[in-house]
Protein backbone atom coordinates (compact mmCIF):
# COMPACT_ATOMS: atom_id res chain seq x y z
CA UNK A 1 0.00 0.00 0.00
CA UNK A 2 1.31 3.58 -0.95
CA UNK A 3 1.68 5.93 1.70
CA UNK A 4 2.53 9.56 2.56
CA UNK A 5 4.42 11.04 5.32
CA UNK A 6 6.78 13.82 6.48
CA UNK A 7 10.47 12.24 7.97
CA UNK A 8 13.69 13.53 9.21
CA UNK A 9 16.44 11.19 7.86
CA UNK A 10 18.51 9.93 10.73
CA UNK A 11 21.26 7.72 9.29
CA UNK A 12 21.56 5.61 5.78
CA UNK A 13 24.05 2.93 4.12
CA UNK A 14 24.62 1.64 1.06
CA UNK A 15 22.94 -1.31 -0.30
CA UNK A 16 24.57 -2.53 -3.09
CA UNK A 17 26.02 -0.98 -6.11
CA UNK A 18 23.32 1.47 -6.48
CA UNK A 19 20.66 1.77 -3.53
CA UNK A 20 21.00 2.70 0.10
CA UNK A 21 18.87 1.57 3.13
CA UNK A 22 17.95 5.32 4.95
CA UNK A 23 16.58 5.11 8.40
CA UNK A 24 13.88 7.26 8.88
CA UNK A 25 11.66 9.07 11.98
CA UNK A 26 8.41 9.47 9.98
CA UNK A 27 5.16 11.59 11.37
CA UNK A 28 2.84 8.72 10.64
CA UNK A 29 5.21 5.15 11.59
CA UNK A 30 7.55 6.56 13.92
CA UNK A 31 10.96 4.96 13.34
CA UNK A 32 11.12 3.23 9.64
CA UNK A 33 13.51 1.95 7.35
CA UNK A 34 13.50 2.01 3.44
CA UNK A 35 14.92 0.84 0.89
CA UNK A 36 15.82 3.63 -2.44
CA UNK A 37 16.67 1.52 -5.19
CA UNK A 38 19.07 2.88 -7.66
CA UNK A 39 19.75 6.36 -6.04
CA UNK A 40 23.18 5.78 -6.81
CA UNK A 41 22.87 5.53 -10.49
CA UNK A 42 22.74 8.32 -13.05
CA UNK A 43 19.10 7.67 -13.91
CA UNK A 44 18.04 7.94 -10.28
CA UNK A 45 15.05 10.37 -9.66
CA UNK A 46 15.58 10.83 -6.24
CA UNK A 47 18.85 12.69 -5.57
CA UNK A 48 21.02 11.15 -3.03
CA UNK A 49 21.33 14.52 -1.01
CA UNK A 50 18.16 14.14 0.28
CA UNK A 51 19.28 11.81 2.84
CA UNK A 52 22.49 13.44 4.93
CA UNK A 53 21.78 13.66 8.34
CA UNK A 54 18.60 15.38 9.80
CA UNK A 55 17.22 16.44 6.37
CA UNK A 56 13.28 16.94 6.36
CA UNK A 57 11.57 14.95 3.52
CA UNK A 58 8.26 14.10 2.35
CA UNK A 59 7.84 10.81 1.06
CA UNK A 60 6.09 8.32 -1.06
CA UNK A 61 7.15 4.50 0.01
CA UNK A 62 5.03 1.06 0.06
CA UNK A 63 4.19 0.17 3.06
CA UNK A 64 3.79 -3.78 4.74
CA UNK A 65 3.47 -4.02 8.10
CA UNK A 66 5.47 -6.92 8.99
CA UNK A 67 8.32 -5.87 6.34
CA UNK A 68 10.87 -4.98 8.07
CA UNK A 69 12.59 -2.63 5.21
CA UNK A 70 10.11 -0.68 3.19
CA UNK A 71 10.15 0.45 -0.63
CA UNK A 72 10.29 4.07 -1.12
CA UNK A 73 8.83 5.26 -4.68
CA UNK A 74 9.13 9.11 -4.28
CA UNK A 75 10.96 11.58 -1.81
CA UNK A 76 11.24 15.73 -2.19
CA UNK A 77 12.34 18.28 0.48
CA UNK A 78 9.69 20.28 1.50
CA UNK A 79 12.28 22.36 3.82
CA UNK A 80 15.23 23.51 2.69
CA UNK A 81 17.97 24.49 5.29
CA UNK A 82 19.48 28.31 5.34
CA UNK A 83 22.74 28.10 7.28
CA UNK A 84 22.78 23.97 8.33
CA UNK A 85 24.93 22.79 5.41
CA UNK A 86 26.89 25.23 5.18
CA UNK A 87 27.97 26.47 8.76
CA UNK A 88 30.69 23.93 10.01
CA UNK A 89 29.12 24.40 13.50
CA UNK A 90 25.86 23.63 12.97
CA UNK A 91 26.69 20.63 10.40
CA UNK A 92 28.57 18.89 13.34
CA UNK A 93 25.82 19.72 15.93
CA UNK A 94 23.15 18.04 13.23
CA UNK A 95 25.58 15.19 12.64
CA UNK A 96 26.18 14.56 16.69
CA UNK A 97 22.48 14.90 16.86
CA UNK A 98 21.39 12.45 13.96
CA UNK A 99 23.39 9.66 16.07
CA UNK A 100 21.63 10.74 19.33
CA UNK A 101 18.23 10.17 17.23
CA UNK A 102 19.41 6.86 15.54
CA UNK A 103 19.93 5.40 18.99
CA UNK A 104 17.04 6.77 21.20
CA UNK A 105 14.11 6.87 18.96
CA UNK A 106 13.33 3.05 18.61
CA UNK A 107 9.31 2.81 18.61
CA UNK A 108 7.82 2.22 15.72
CA UNK A 109 4.59 3.88 16.07
CA UNK A 110 3.21 7.76 15.35
CA UNK A 111 4.19 10.29 18.14
CA UNK A 112 3.31 13.65 16.18
CA UNK A 113 3.95 15.56 19.51
CA UNK A 114 7.72 14.70 19.57
CA UNK A 115 7.56 14.63 16.06
CA UNK A 116 6.51 18.45 15.85
CA UNK A 117 9.05 18.88 18.92
CA UNK A 118 12.06 17.63 16.36
CA UNK A 119 10.51 19.60 13.35
CA UNK A 120 10.54 23.03 15.59
CA UNK A 121 14.14 21.99 16.83
CA UNK A 122 15.83 21.71 13.44
CA UNK A 123 14.11 24.78 12.38
CA UNK A 124 15.26 26.62 15.30
CA UNK A 125 18.99 25.30 14.79
CA UNK A 126 18.81 26.41 11.32
CA UNK A 127 18.11 30.30 12.39
CA UNK A 128 19.66 30.33 15.36
CA UNK A 129 21.99 33.01 14.83
CA UNK A 130 23.88 33.19 18.46
CA UNK A 131 23.76 30.34 21.42
CA UNK A 132 24.59 27.42 19.19
CA UNK A 133 27.15 26.23 21.05
CA UNK A 134 24.73 25.37 23.82
CA UNK A 135 21.94 24.24 21.58
CA UNK A 136 22.50 20.41 21.69
CA UNK A 137 22.36 20.44 25.09
CA UNK A 138 19.30 22.21 25.08
CA UNK A 139 18.22 19.28 22.64
CA UNK A 140 19.35 16.75 24.16
CA UNK A 141 17.69 17.77 27.89
CA UNK A 142 14.33 18.91 26.02
CA UNK A 143 14.19 15.49 24.52
CA UNK A 144 14.23 13.48 27.11
CA UNK A 145 10.31 15.01 27.95
CA UNK A 146 9.68 12.77 25.03
CA UNK A 147 11.21 9.75 26.09
CA UNK A 148 10.23 9.70 29.24
CA UNK A 149 12.98 10.67 31.37
CA UNK A 150 13.20 14.52 32.04
CA UNK A 151 14.86 15.25 35.36
CA UNK A 152 13.76 17.44 38.19
CA UNK A 153 16.67 20.24 37.30
CA UNK A 154 14.99 22.83 39.33
CA UNK A 155 16.46 21.39 42.12
CA UNK A 156 20.15 22.22 40.72
CA UNK A 157 21.30 26.19 42.15
CA UNK A 158 25.02 24.82 43.32
CA UNK A 159 27.21 21.49 42.77
CA UNK A 160 24.56 19.05 43.58
CA UNK A 161 23.88 15.27 42.08
CA UNK A 162 22.37 15.61 38.97
CA UNK A 163 19.65 12.80 38.95
CA UNK A 164 15.92 11.96 38.00
CA UNK A 165 14.36 9.60 41.10
CA UNK A 166 17.20 6.93 41.32
CA UNK A 167 19.13 7.10 38.27
CA UNK A 168 22.24 10.26 38.95
CA UNK A 169 24.44 11.78 36.31
CA UNK A 170 27.42 12.09 38.95
CA UNK A 171 28.05 15.70 40.64
CA UNK A 172 28.14 19.15 38.59
CA UNK A 173 30.24 21.93 39.83
CA UNK A 174 28.11 24.69 40.72
CA UNK A 175 28.62 26.50 37.19
CA UNK A 176 27.34 23.27 35.14
CA UNK A 177 24.48 23.17 37.61
CA UNK A 178 23.29 26.50 36.83
CA UNK A 179 23.56 25.66 33.20
CA UNK A 180 21.59 22.77 33.40
CA UNK A 181 18.65 24.24 35.44
CA UNK A 182 18.70 27.63 33.29
CA UNK A 183 18.33 25.69 30.04
CA UNK A 184 15.98 22.93 31.38
CA UNK A 185 13.02 25.85 32.14
CA UNK A 186 13.53 26.98 28.39
CA UNK A 187 11.47 24.88 26.66
CA UNK A 188 11.31 27.42 23.42
CA UNK A 189 15.15 27.56 22.55
CA UNK A 190 18.46 27.74 24.29
CA UNK A 191 19.03 30.59 26.90
CA UNK A 192 21.95 33.03 27.40
CA UNK A 193 24.82 31.00 28.87
CA UNK A 194 27.27 33.94 27.98
CA UNK A 195 28.73 33.58 31.20
CA UNK A 196 29.65 29.60 31.24
CA UNK A 197 32.84 28.52 30.63
CA UNK A 198 34.34 26.48 28.52
CA UNK A 199 34.90 23.60 30.71
CA UNK A 200 31.46 23.69 32.37
CA UNK A 201 29.90 23.16 29.35
CA UNK A 202 31.77 20.28 28.37
CA UNK A 203 31.57 18.90 32.04
CA UNK A 204 27.64 19.54 31.19
CA UNK A 205 27.52 17.55 28.02
CA UNK A 206 29.46 15.02 29.39
CA UNK A 207 27.01 14.54 32.27
CA UNK A 208 24.28 14.29 29.93
CA UNK A 209 25.55 11.63 28.21
CA UNK A 210 26.02 9.98 31.16
CA UNK A 211 22.24 10.64 31.95
CA UNK A 212 21.12 9.10 28.65
CA UNK A 213 23.55 5.54 28.88
CA UNK A 214 21.41 4.89 31.64
CA UNK A 215 18.62 4.71 29.25
CA UNK A 216 20.23 3.50 26.11
CA UNK A 217 22.42 1.07 25.84
CA UNK A 218 25.68 1.97 24.11
CA UNK A 219 25.11 5.72 24.52
CA UNK A 220 28.35 6.28 25.60
CA UNK A 221 29.97 5.15 22.59
CA UNK A 222 29.30 8.17 20.25
CA UNK A 223 31.00 8.07 17.34
CA UNK A 224 30.54 11.45 16.11
CA UNK A 225 31.03 13.21 19.55
CA UNK A 226 34.56 13.74 18.84
CA UNK A 227 33.94 15.40 15.93
CA UNK A 228 31.71 17.69 17.27
CA UNK A 229 34.62 18.43 20.22
CA UNK A 230 36.68 19.09 17.57
CA UNK A 231 34.47 21.45 15.43
CA UNK A 232 34.25 23.91 19.06
CA UNK A 233 37.75 23.68 20.17
CA UNK A 234 38.09 25.86 16.88
CA UNK A 235 34.70 27.79 16.32
CA UNK A 236 35.31 31.49 16.15
CA UNK A 237 32.06 31.91 17.56
CA UNK A 238 33.23 29.28 20.69
CA UNK A 239 33.53 30.71 24.37
CA UNK A 240 37.12 30.68 25.06
CA UNK A 241 36.73 30.90 28.58
CA UNK A 242 38.76 28.08 30.19
CA UNK A 243 37.89 28.69 33.56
Amino acid sequence: MLNKTRAIVLHHVRYGETSIVITLYTEKFGRLACMASGIRSRKTRIPAILFQPLTIVDTDFYYRQNREIQRMKEASCPVIYNSIPFNYTKSAIALFLSEVLYLSLREEESNPVLFSFLIHSLQLLDTLEEGSVFFHHWFLLHLTRYLGYFPEVHQFDGPELFSSGIHSFGSLSAGASRALRRIGVHAQGPPDLSDITYRERNELLEGIIRYYSLHIDGFMRLKSLMVLQEVFKTSPGDIRQKG
